[in-house]
Order: C-alpha cells, then sequence, then structure tokens
C-alpha cells in the first residue's frame, strides 16, 4: 500500500500537474528517510523500497517534483543503490 501512495502521487502529478513539491518532500520524508519505517521496508519488502525510492527520484529526473531539497534527493538516491545491494545478494 505505501508503494502505491507513490505511484499515485507520481501519476497525479504527471496527468493532472496536482501535486505541490511538499507533498514529495513530506512523503519522502515519512515512508523513506525515517529510520524505523525503512528498517521495516528493508526487512518486509525491499522491493517496495526499492519501488519508492525509484519513483521519487523518476519525479525529480521528469522534472514531475520541481525543486526538491538537494540532500533528500541524496537520500534516496542513497538509499536506492543500499537496497540494490540487499536485493542482489538474496
Amino acid at each position: 500500500e505505501m508503494a502505491a501512495t507513490v505511484d499515485y502521487l507520481f501519476g497525479y502529478e504527471a496527468t493532472a500537474q496536482v501535486i505541490d513539491d511538499w507533498m514529495f518532500e513530506d512523503l519522502s520524508r515519512a515512508y523513506l528517510l525515517d529510520p524505523k519505517v525503512q528498517d521495516f521496508l528493508q526487512e518486509k519488502n525491499p522491493w517496495a523500497l526499492r519501488s519508492m525510492a525509484e519513483r521519487l527520484i523518476e519525479a525529480v529526473d521528469r522534472g514531475l517534483w520541481e525543486t526538491p531539497d538537494p540532500e533528500t534527493v541524496s537520500a534516496l538516491k542513497e538509499i536506492y543503490l543500499r537496497n540494490e545491494s540487499v536485493l542482489e545478494s538474496r
């Protein structure tokens, strides 16, 4: 459900341009940058964690998330790369 929420947010912005940057930022902080949530996702569903990080990075790359905090983007990329290592070792 968490990954679906990220997909919906992305989709709404891609199609209707109704999402403000703060929504991407707050969702990133709550779902991926919170250490407890991140650990939970990494343990229970690392594929969802990868999907969420990838989708948020794509939002930046496509200009949907117009002015992201550079530290947030850097943290999302770090999460994605670290997660890839975990998935490859499985």
